[in-house]
């Protein structure tokens, strides 16, 4: 019974945090046709179904990784610095994505985006906002432009 107990809550968890970091970080929320990354972890079939058994083994497998002192409990500790890895690899992976977008959308290759690329692209956001986020008032968008307004407290 604990064990269908652990492999609910780290379900519970996996499933709130994938989705509420989606939810997040996509404008139109969950998208799904993709699944998030960590339920083809656990579906080792590919059948787009986690049956029983590949929960319990994909969640053996996630409970080792967090217990890295290998004591056989989770601390508190060990949670947080494992909740902080994930958070970190998943705002990795988006920036990646936002790189990789931008330099798409850059089609004279000039390192900026102007209000045409950004609507040719479909940037909605920064179509919507690109006034606001053209600080220096250039017509263009350049990255520097875009972390300012990334930065913790920044508007």
């Amino acid at each position: 019974m604990k064990h269908v107990t652990v492999i609910s809550m780290l379900l519970t968890g996996l499933a709130g945090s994938s989705t509420a970091l989606a939810d997040h970080h996509e404008s139109g929320g969950m998208q799904t046709e993709k699944l998030p990354s960590a339920f083809s972890k656990f579906d080792k079939n590919s059948d787009g179904r986690i049956s029983r058994d590949e929960a319990r083994e994909g969640s053996d497998r996630m409970f080792n990784d967090i217990d890295t002192n290998k004591d056989g409990f989770i601390s508190k500790e060990e949670m947080q610095a494992h909740h902080k890895v994930m958070h970190d690899e998943f705002r990795e992976g988006m920036r990646e994505k936002m790189r990789d977008h931008w330099k798409s959308a850059d089609k004279d290759g000039d390192g900026s985006l102007s209000r045409a690329e950004v609507e040719a692209a479909h940037m909605k956001r920064l179509s919507r906002d690109f006034d606001k986020l053209d600080t220096n008032k250039d017509g263009k968008l350049s990255e520097d432009e875009m972390k300012m307004t990334m930065r913790p407290g920044a508007k």
